[in-house]
């Protein structure tokens, strides 16, 4: 049975397209490529790369190939130039300002290398004008783990995904507490809470699993190609759990924040159904109808005595046994001595 995340297929997905332009950049770059190279620097096989160069034939993008020195573009295409109003501008530039922030992801650099090449074509009134407001705005982006392996692992299972092919791979699990090895059918990757994850069919687990990329010790692209059986559909398959794991039950969520947290939470959508009520007295009455109290109790945590849960009693009785367990454990601690 095909899973009810799988609905019909869709146009292209972001990762193609972003290969598509880069295949383009390459094109245009002035230095002809064999094939061999092209998919190297892409990082696909020949046979993706035939399969995008057709795209492009189809697009009307005018590249030929020389077979004594390779592909390229004609010199005279280019992307149509964009009028920018300032405000438009100025946008573009506070997104590539806080992109910079990080460009260890996958897709920033390209990204801010694009919106720089169109601020090096702006009239130099607009660059003036926006580099005077760029120096009024700074952004401090949250904490993030920086993991080489992440873009590594981003590329491989990119590539897995698009030719969908088998992976195995070996993950440190937290939930089973070793390092488990497994195939993984791959199907979508997904950025959340500061990290990139893989979700995909685990013949491990026998079921959809989501795998966070820091995770994954090593990782080998197979040759074995499965069947998807349409797209993947992301939101689908969260529902409405609170983050990343669905837990298969719908729960209905009634907090209470104190006066002194209640107008700072109030103004944060924490999820899509999420309504709040801000009382006279400062307090905010929050519900929410979610997939799984796991996920949720770890937000809670972070309020400790500020918020109290009216629903469910499983809820509750999830936070106070954590609350317990951190008494103990401050308890013991506060035995040791201290120089």
């Amino acid at each position: 049975m095909v899973p009810p995340f799988f609905p019909a297929d869709r146009d292209l997905d972001l990762s193609r397209i972003h290969r598509l332009l880069r295949l383009v950049m390459l094109l245009q770059s002035g230095t002809r490529k064999t094939g061999d190279q092209l998919a190297e620097e892409l990082n696909v096989s020949r046979r993706t790369l035939f399969r995008d160069l057709g795209v492009l034939q189809q697009a009307g993008v005018p590249y030929f190939h020389d077979p004594q020195k390779g592909y390229g573009i004609e010199a005279d295409f280019f992307m149509p130039p964009v009028n920018l109003q300032l405000s438009e501008a100025l946008g573009l530039l506070l997104l590539a300002e806080s992109a910079s922030k990080t460009v260890d992801q996958p897709f920033m650099a390209p990204a801010i290398e694009g919106v720089n090449k169109i601020a090096a074509a702006m009239p130099s009134f607009y660059r003036q004008a926006t580099a005077e407001m760029l120096s009024r705005v700074s952004f401090q982006p949250a904490s993030r783990p920086v993991v080489e392996s992440d873009r590594e692992h981003f590329v491989t299972l990119q590539q897995a995904i698009e030719e969908q092919l088998y992976c195995d791979m070996t993950y440190g699990s937290l939930f089973d507490a070793k390092t488990l090895s497994l195939r993984l059918r791959p199907y979508h990757l997904h950025f959340a809470v500061r990290s990139w994850y893989v979700i995909g069919h685990s013949e491990y687990h026998g079921e959809v699993r989501t795998f966070k990329l820091s995770r994954i010790g090593r990782l080998d692209l197979t040759q074995q190609r499965f069947r998807a059986n349409g797209r993947f559909d992301i939101e689908t398959y969260l529902g409405r759990a609170w983050s990343l794991i669905p837990e298969g039950r719908i729960y209905h969520i009634e907090l209470e924040f104190s006066p002194m947290v209640g107008a700072n939470v109030s103004e944060v959508i924490w999820h899509p159904t999420q309504k709040e009520r801000l009382l006279d007295d400062g307090r905010c009455i929050m519900t929410f109808e979610i997939d799984g109290i796991n996920e949720i109790s770890w937000w809670l945590l972070g309020y400790g005595d500020q918020v109290r849960v009216i629903k469910p009693a499983a809820l509750r009785e999830r936070l106070r046994h954590i609350h317990a367990e951190a008494i103990k454990t401050l308890e013991r601690d506060s035995t040791v001595d201290t120089p």
